[in-house]
């Protein structure tokens, strides 16, 4: 009878070997650039020691702070399904083996199962969510290359405020941005430029202001003043002054921020070039604005290639999690020779259009991806595995047999 208690044991864990293996003949670059064109083979994603020890944990979290809004849904809407199929296939299983005797001890067995399950998936998300814990980073950049960040928050702004990441200041977004492996990162707070703190640590950062304007987040790129917002907020007209007039009155370089010019100004991006704005943002790692489809994202990077405007990647970050999503490459000779710092480069070099910043996006389960909502679980963790290397891979693989060997040992001998 040990022998049959073993058995089903051991199907899980071989599935899930075939899986990350199968995962292994279907792989893809950890690294893409967006608008298609080869990365250099010196970019590589450093990987800390905690996070190749702990990496089926690890790999988990990035995987589900990668997932756009639909996909969240998506994602918790999986699990219940997978775990109603799993204490159905469980109970007919023991049906079979007539251990079902009675209905209070399956209810109470029941009630305890799905209150260890909801408090295991809490803590999953909770840890995710606030320890900002070893991150993968961005490695193998040029020395005249400087990776940068386009759009960040701190706890002055309005969303960050109030919240769990209420300590999240400029310190706290700079050790974040180093662990990701930047070189330079603008605070690009919502309607103000109070949360900007100078100081001589790395990663540089660099002053900007998120403008909520006429159904549109303006991100202005070097801006040093407060911006009356209340100009800019009433109609169409005061939209396009503040394009007309980023540079003049705020020293700025203005980007479209996503998703809003997606959703409400998807039919006049020529009207607001033709204003002034300077670029637009085609990756964003915020689950509200991670919704941008391919088909349109590479429609934005043919636009900015035909008009000159640079596009960017941006993580948008709120302090939540500890997960980069994109990078950004822009090159200035000589830069860290200069004396002046990152931020003096990127914005001469974002001047130059198009041509200015190389966007660096990871491999993820993306919100257009073929995967129906409800398979978004399976979806995200195989995407994941197909871009692994192969010490996650061999981390993952012996974390599997690991689990299962302690399972069987755990496993009370059959008294039939």
């Amino acid at each position: 009878m040990a022998q049959r208690q073993v058995r089903p044991a051991i199907i899980l864990p071989l599935l899930l070997t075939a899986g990350v293996l199968a995962a292994r003949l279907a792989a893809v670059p950890a690294l893409s650039d967006p608008s298609g064109m080869p990365l250099p083979e010196s970019l590589r994603l450093a990987t800390p020691w905690l996070y190749l020890l702990l990496a089926p944990l690890f790999s988990l979290w990035d995987a589900a702070s990668m997932l756009s809004m639909s996909r969240l849904r998506g994602f918790l809407l999986g699990l219940a399904i997978l775990y109603v199929g799993w204490r159905c296939g469980r109970a007919l299983l023991r049906r079979r083996r007539r251990i079902h005797r009675t209905l209070g001890p399956t209810a109470l067995r029941e009630t305890l199962a799905l209150a260890l399950s909801l408090g295991a998936l809490l803590l999953f998300l909770a840890g995710g969510a606030l320890w900002h814990r070893p991150m993968l980073a961005l490695a193998g950049a040029g020395s005249d290359e400087i990776v940068a960040d386009f759009h960040s928050h701190t706890n002055v702004s309005h969303d960050v405020e109030g919240t769990l990441m209420g300590g999240y200041d400029a310190t706290a977004t700079q050790r974040w941005h180093r662990r990701a492996g930047f070189d330079a990162v603008f605070i690009t707070d919502h309607n103000t430029v109070e949360g900007f703190r100078s100081t001589p640590d790395t990663p540089d950062l660099c002053r900007g202001i998120e403008v909520s304007a006429w159904r549109a987040h303006i991100v202005l790129l070097g801006a040093t003043a407060p911006v009356d917002r209340s100009r800019y907020g009433g109609d169409l007209d005061g939209l396009l002054d503040l394009l007309r007039t980023s540079e003049s009155e705020y020293g700025a370089l203005s980007v479209a921020s996503i998703p809003e010019y997606e959703q409400n100004h998807w039919g006049r991006l020529d009207t607001l070039i033709g204003a002034g704005l300077d670029g637009f943002e085609v990756v964003n790692a915020a689950p509200k604005a991670n919704e941008m489809g391919r088909e349109r994202r590479d429609s934005v990077i043919a636009l900015a290639r035909r008009t000159g405007r640079f596009v960017v990647g941006v993580s948008d970050h709120h302090g939540w999690g500890a997960t980069s999503m994109i990078w950004n490459l822009v090159r200035a000779s000589r830069w860290r020779e200069s004396g002046h710092g990152a931020c003096p480069a990127v914005l001469e070099q974002l001047r130059t259009g198009f041509a200015a910043v190389r966007v660096v996006e990871r491999h993820r389960l993306r919100a257009d991806a073929w995967w129906p909502a409800w398979l978004t679980p399976v979806g995200m963790v195989w995407e994941s595995w197909r871009s692994m290397g192969p010490a996650l891979t061999l981390s993952w693989l012996v974390w599997i047999w690991v689990v299962a060997s302690i399972g069987v040992l755990a496993r009370p001998p059959s008294r039939e």
